[in-house]
């Protein structure tokens, strides 16, 4: 019979992001998750498909999909005109750390 592990992976969690290399790692995934996630509603309210999209931007549909799979990795003039191109505004708010 094999034994359960107790931990939960919660604690499992505190404890890895303890490490301030994983911590940053972690932080910066979760910025592009939130990144990708905006782009994807706007395009999505917007009744959009990527080769919509790519045509209202007259770039080849493969390019939508670059940017929707890594916002980070792409410039935020771009970003801006993806959103417009959706009939969508960003909210900019600065927050301290």
């Amino acid at each position: 019979m094999s034994k359960k592990h107790s931990t939960t992976f919660s604690e499992i969690k505190e404890i890895a992001l303890a490490d301030p290399v994983a911590r940053a790692a972690y932080d910066e995934a979760e910025d592009e998750w939130k990144l990708r996630e905006l782009l994807l509603t706007a395009r999505e309210t917007a009744k959009l498909s990527q080769t919509e999209l790519a045509k209202r931007l007259d770039v080849a549909p493969s390019n939508i999909n670059r940017i929707e799979r890594a916002p980070l990795n792409t410039n935020i003039k771009t970003i801006l005109k993806y959103l417009n191109a959706c009939n969508a505004k960003i909210n900019m708010n600065l927050s301290t750390l």
